[in-house]
């Protein structure tokens, strides 16, 4: 759960990573996305694992398309959240 949650972390920060204009290389990015949508997909039934497999996608599409900032932070939120609960659950 630790991990898991670290990795939806980092997730997250990719997000929003355009608005602070951070350059991080395609494949982090791209590794991280197939990341969200193979656990989504492994998870696939929870609503969480939606949330992981719109975010995979827009992290994709991100890299080649100017996105809405504020569409991209409520996806970070969200996935930051779940992030966050999860390595809080993993100290439990």
């Amino acid at each position: 759960m630790l991990l898991l949650g670290i990795t939806d972390l980092i997730s997250a920060l990719l997000l929003v990573r355009g608005f602070y204009e951070v350059a991080i290389p395609t494949a982090v990015v791209l590794f991280f996305a197939a990341y969200l949508i193979i656990k989504a997909l492994l998870f696939i039934a929870d609503i969480g694992s939606i949330m992981d497999i719109v975010a995979g996608i827009l992290l994709v599409l991100s890299l080649f398309y100017s996105m809405p900032q504020s569409f991209l932070f409520i996806f970070a939120f969200l996935v930051g959240l779940k992030g966050i609960l999860s390595v809080l659950a993993s100290f439990h």
